[in-house]
């Protein structure tokens, strides 16, 4: 399995499971995360664009909740 593969709560402990052995792997591996974070909020994003206002009903958004969070770029947490 590949740590793309697991869910964001399990990348935490994933990590905390291996020792780091180097700074630059440290280094290496705040980055991944930081990648995979960036990734997931984008998808996310994107979905909530192209959510149906029952699907946002679902989920406990309005509509306007939903516009002000797709409006969000990536990097902004």
């Amino acid at each position: 399995m590949t740590y793309a593969q697991f869910t964001p709560a399990q990348r935490p402990t994933l990590l905390q499971s291996h020792s780091l052995h180097s700074p630059f792997a440290a280094l290496v591996v705040s980055f991944a995360q930081t990648l995979l974070t960036w990734e997931m909020r984008y998808k996310t994003r994107k979905s909530l664009r192209n959510m149906t206002n029952a699907d946002l009903d679902d989920i406990g958004l309005t509509r306007a909740q939903a516009y002000t969070e797709a409006r969000r770029k990536f990097w902004q947490g």
